[in-house]
């Protein structure tokens, strides 16, 4: 009994983590509808925990409900540009702390990470990593309201950071970028770091946008808005 608890929440589990891969690294194409029936025949689990996946993935703006049903949520070209503007606001200042709350062991960490992603490629390492590094930073502010604005901003980006991340060149700028604001936060110079992390956001907003709008001859007219 127990055991068949414990395989049923893994494949819960399982359900989620495949969903979110799926649709961040555009497997699942933004505008595609997605079958509650399909995905119960998949995973041989049934309605309640496929609703609590796309529930999920709502919440993260990865799925959008159309009616009774469900659909990959569309690129929207405004949100995105709020977005980097929000974040332009939260995370300067999110470096500035970390660089006065880091420790050696929190930074070391860090750095182990992205470079073991860059040198170790692999697509799930990579989604992790886009979205864990600046997380992480945010986390050395010791403010939890910081990290969860960190974490929603950098969740809701980067499906569109993967059309980047797909190319060595935008996967070698990633981590070089990364590194050199880790090197400013280790140093304690927390306006470099908030500098470095302003520059780092405009070049990024600027891939994504382009990004999107090469994409667009794929994804369709459904997959991008506002645009």
């Amino acid at each position: 009994m127990i055991a068949a608890a414990a395989t049923h929440h893994a494949k819960d589990r399982d359900l989620l983590s495949e969903l979110r891969f799926a649709i961040l690294s555009l497997e699942l194409v933004p505008g595609e509808p997605i079958s509650e029936r399909a995905l119960e025949s998949q995973f041989e689990v049934s309605r309640t925990p496929i609703r609590e996946a796309l529930f999920h993935l709502q919440r993260d703006g990865l799925v959008v409900r159309e009616g009774r049903s469900h659909a990959v949520a569309p690129f929207d070209l405004a949100a995105i540009v709020e977005l980097f503007a929000f974040r332009d606001i939260v995370e300067p200042q999110a470096m500035r702390l970390a660089a006065e709350f880091a420790t050696p062991a929190e930074t070391a960490a860090i750095r182990h990470s992205i470079d073991t992603s860059h040198a170790e490629f692999t697509p799930e390492r990579w989604l992790n990593m886009g979205l864990d590094f600046h997380v992480r930073c945010a986390a050395l502010t010791r403010n939890r309201c910081i990290v969860a604005a960190m974490q929603d901003m950098t969740m809701r980006t980067l499906r569109a950071r993967w059309l980047s991340f797909a190319s060595e060149e935008g996967r070698n700028t990633t981590h070089r970028e990364h590194g050199e604001i880790l090197d400013l936060i280790c140093a304690g110079d927390g306006e470099g770091a908030a500098q470095a992390a302003l520059a780092h956001s405009a070049a990024v907003r600027q891939e994504v946008l382009d990004a999107i709008e090469t994409a667009r001859r794929f994804i369709g007219r459904r997959g991008v808005i506002n645009g």
